[in-house]
């Protein structure tokens, strides 16, 4: 079986800690990260000079990763704060026998204060996440709809586990 787990949250809210911590439970797991994109082709992960490259080998890669395994769940590693963008990742990547949207929901506040003990290259400007925070919509029926399974989740990310993890440690 091929999955696609599209992520949808705000910088800060620990998606690619979230992911992480599903690779190393689950087997056959691909990761691939907008962030980290960037950091390959800039060396910055906020550099966001090069966003349509960026976006394109974002969606290639996943497509390749579709191509590559019979047995694969690909994480879509992004932002996702509208039912655009959740959608778009689904119409660029249409051929996966199984897709879930999963949403990590926090409070503002939350989200400002891991923001500031995050790794300093994954930092992220206040005003930047204060403007996704009022851009941000919930998913709508019609988008849950489109996908197999919606997972919200909210506040997990407050464990002080999470603090312990990879992302906070350099």
């Amino acid at each position: 079986m091929r999955t696609l787990i599209v992520l949808s949250a705000l910088p800060g809210s620990g998606k690619s800690t979230w992911s992480e911590q599903y690779r190393l439970t689950h087997k056959h797991v691909k990761i691939v990260s907008s962030d980290g994109i960037r950091k390959e082709l800039t060396g910055q992960y906020q550099d966001l000079t090069h966003e349509e490259e960026v976006w394109q080998i974002f969606y290639d890669r996943i497509n390749e990763y579709l191509l590559k395994y019979d047995e694969v769940t690909v994480i879509a590693d992004s932002t996702n704060i509208t039912d655009n963008l959740r959608l778009f990742a689904l119409e660029k990547c249409p051929n996966f026998d199984r897709s879930v949207l999963v949403v990590l929901k926090k409070k503002l506040e939350k989200i400002l204060e891991q923001n500031h003990v995050r790794n300093e290259a994954k930092f992220v400007p206040e005003n930047a996440i204060k403007s996704m925070w009022e851009r941000w919509e919930d998913p709508s029926e019609e988008t849950k709809n489109k996908f197999d399974e919606v997972i919200e989740i909210n506040g997990w990310f407050e464990s002080p586990n999470v603090k312990d993890s990879f992302h906070y440690k350099y």
